[in-house]
């Protein structure tokens, strides 16, 4: 009888350390995987307004907006301004009678685009807030009727090459 308890102590204990003596895999932290490059910019206002030609015509318009830009590599804004046209009739303002500055960058009317902000590394991760302050100047004033014009400012983040 004391060989048989013997036998079923024996038998118990390999059961039990057979489940406590587990393999254990070690914990190997996941490759990192780069995040593919990305930017992103929010520009506010959406709209500016200049007011209206007044028969005289008009000179300098200051104007300021703020661009939000959130991006996790180099990147560079392009900025291109399409003409003024009259929103009746087809009268536009001739891109040689307007000059725009923008972040003391001159930009070409009806042009290609130019850069006007550019960072050598990423922004922090909630992005960051950047002025952009803006010139418009028309000559040749007396050419153009009065009333109101619309024009487009087109703003253009990439990755910074």
């Amino acid at each position: 009888m004391k060989k048989v308890v013997t036998i079923c102590v024996m038998t118990v204990m390999c059961f039990g350390l057979t489940g406590v003596a587990q393999a254990v895999r070690p914990v190997v932290p996941p490759t990192m995987v780069p995040a593919k490059p990305f930017v992103g910019i929010l520009v506010t206002p959406d709209r500016l307004y200049l007011g209206t030609v007044p028969p005289m015509g008009f000179g300098s318009l200051p104007a300021k907006l703020e661009a939000h830009i959130v991006a996790n590599c180099p990147h560079q804004v392009k900025a291109s301004f399409r003409p003024f046209k009259r929103e009746r009739g087809r009268i536009s303002i001739r891109p040689e009678h307007t000059k725009v500055v923008i972040n003391g960058v001159n930009v070409p009317v009806a042009g290609s685009e130019v850069p006007i902000i550019t960072s050598t590394e990423a922004t922090p991760p909630g992005g960051v807030n950047v002025a952009v302050d803006i010139e418009f100047s028309v000559a040749g004033k007396l050419l153009y009727p009065a009333g109101p014009y619309k024009g487009n400012l087109v703003l253009t983040i990439t990755t910074a090459p």
